[in-house]
């Protein structure tokens, strides 16, 4: 199980959004969404059942992407 984290995607996210987004890539366990601080960047924690090479592919390929104006950046969280 792996846990990545996202940033810079638009403060109106959905879970449903991120969720159909992500099972392209592997199976979705979670996504929860964090909007304290500032709401107009949330922060998304996804749990997702895929190898660590995927992780790394998923992390690289969003990481410094840009998408509606807003930088998105993904990075793997460590358990």
């Amino acid at each position: 199980m792996k846990k990545i984290m996202f940033t810079g995607l638009l403060p109106d996210v959905t879970e449903e959004a991120v969720r159909e987004s992500l099972e392209k890539v592997g199976p979705v366990h979670s996504v929860s969404i964090i909007r304290d601080g500032d709401a107009a960047a949330p922060v998304v924690i996804v749990q997702m059942d895929i190898s660590d090479a995927l992780a790394f592919k998923l992390t690289s390929r969003v990481t410094d992407y840009w998408h509606n104006g807003h930088m998105i950046n993904a990075r793997l969280l460590l358990h």
